[in-house]
């Protein structure tokens, strides 16, 4: 619903948007609830299992401006320099495999390094839901040295439009 309800609203506004997920099943989840029934969304999705024809067409369309939100797993992480992307969604936060309490700090900062590439300004959102994810941000926070800023409330409109405003998008 946040991704739907909030996010996508603010992707219309700010340009291209990546949607980082761990899976390629969350991707297919997260596509299909997007696009089917009344939302309609013009998303594109990308994972390992595409075709190398596929992933270079899905590239191609979102570099060319015919979709401007696209789903990746971390298949786009690394190496995708598109100067466009100013939003970037941590759907999931990605962890060290074999270790669901440790955030895997190197993929998170390729993720994040999507957005606001060549002195271009960036945002980037991460869905937080839970005790576990609070963990992972704060050990998140601990590694960088930074603390992100939170909106609470996805209802609350103003906390949106603030981190907005401090990314210098709106």
């Amino acid at each position: 619903m946040v991704i739907r309800d909030k996010i996508l609203e603010i992707a219309m506004k700010v340009g291209k948007t990546i949607i980082f997920v761990c899976t390629k099943e969350s991707a297919g989840m997260l596509h299909n609830a997007l696009v089917r029934g009344d939302y309609g969304y013009p998303v594109s999705t990308i994972h390992g299992d595409c075709t190398r024809e596929k992933r270079d067409k899905i590239v191609k369309e979102f570099k060319d401006g015919y979709t401007t939100i696209l789903i990746s797993t971390d298949v786009l992480a690394r190496g995708f320099d598109q100067s466009e992307v100013n939003l970037v969604v941590n759907y999931d936060l990605r962890v060290v495999h074999g270790s669901p309490s440790e955030p895997d700090n190197d993929v998170y900062l390729h993720r994040i390094g999507r957005a606001g590439r060549f002195g271009r300004k960036g945002a980037v959102f991460n869905l937080i839901c839970g005790e576990r994810d609070n963990m992972i941000m704060e050990k998140i926070e601990k590694h960088f040295k930074h603390n992100v800023t939170e909106v609470y409330s996805w209802t609350d409109n103003e906390q949106f439009e603030d981190a907005l405003k401090k990314a210098g998008l709106i």
